[in-house]
């Protein structure tokens, strides 16, 4: 090779470098990341905004994730009447409260989030979090951020599009407080529960048991001070009849 042939490859290799430092620098996505990125677009480009976007996006999906994960800890570490108190303090009703549960406590929703593979989907990871373990296993493969319910039914061979509400109330129970007691009524609960447990299809959701019991409560509160009231206002009349009983034979 002449000196200028290898005069005009270094020169070619210099210029390549030398475009290549040049070039903007592309964000990739990064499923892994857990932080919000607000100061990482240094090169103002499409494609860098474009990643940032979508990773933080991701971000705060993958929050939801970590909530799940917190209340299905707290409902093993909590006494049952602070867990109570946790899920009255953010107004989860019963259908909510039990997706939440459902979702933290997959272990194959864990493990691919640890992989960077977790869907950001909520209602994907509901419908991935009630698969048996052989059904997660077929499916795993196609699991990615991006990935929709379709495609994994598709896999498994389902028609059905799952339902954003999935729990649907069907039967409403009413209690009259003028008939029961509080123990009366728990109870009656207690038994209800026990004998709905063999229907597959039924979730009792009981979530105003203490909203009824109190009300219960209330009313016979109320009812023995009206009694008390009275009782002291029929004595308080025959104290004075007798007292003008008295005074009348007296005279």
């Amino acid at each position: 090779m002449s000196n200028n042939n290898v005069a005009m490859k270094d020169d070619r290799e210099n210029l390549s470098k030398v475009i290549q430092a040049n070039q903007p620098k592309t964000k990739s996505f990064d499923p892994l990341q857990n932080s919000i990125q607000t100061l990482q677009v240094n090169e103002k480009t499409l494609t860098n905004y474009i990643e940032q976007i979508k990773t933080n996006i991701y971000v705060g999906k993958k929050a939801m994730y970590f909530v799940a994960r917190d209340v299905y800890d707290a409902q093993q570490s909590l006494s049952t009447p602070d867990f109570k108190r946790l899920v009255d303090n953010f107004k989860w009703n019963g259908s909510t409260q039990s997706k939440i549960l459902r979702i933290g406590a997959s272990n194959n929703l864990f493990k691919i989030y640890k992989e960077g593979h977790l869907p950001s989907n909520w209602t994907t990871l509901y419908e991935l979090s009630i698969l048996t373990d052989a059904e997660f296993k077929k499916v795993k493969h196609l699991l990615e951020p991006d990935v929709s319910w379709n495609k994994i039914a598709k896999e498994l061979g389902k028609k059905d599009t799952p339902d954003p509400n999935w729990l649907l109330n069907f039967l409403n129970l009413e209690v009259d407080k003028r008939k029961v007691t509080v123990a009366d009524f728990v109870k009656t609960l207690t038994a209800i529960k026990k004998d709905l447990k063999k229907y597959k299809v039924v979730k009792v959701v009981d979530d105003n048991k203490e909203k009824v019991q109190k009300s219960i409560e209330r009313y016979i509160t109320s009812l023995n001070n009206k009694q008390k009231k009275a009782d002291k206002e029929a004595k308080k009349k025959e104290n004075k009849r007798k007292t003008k009983e008295i005074i009348k034979n007296a005279a």
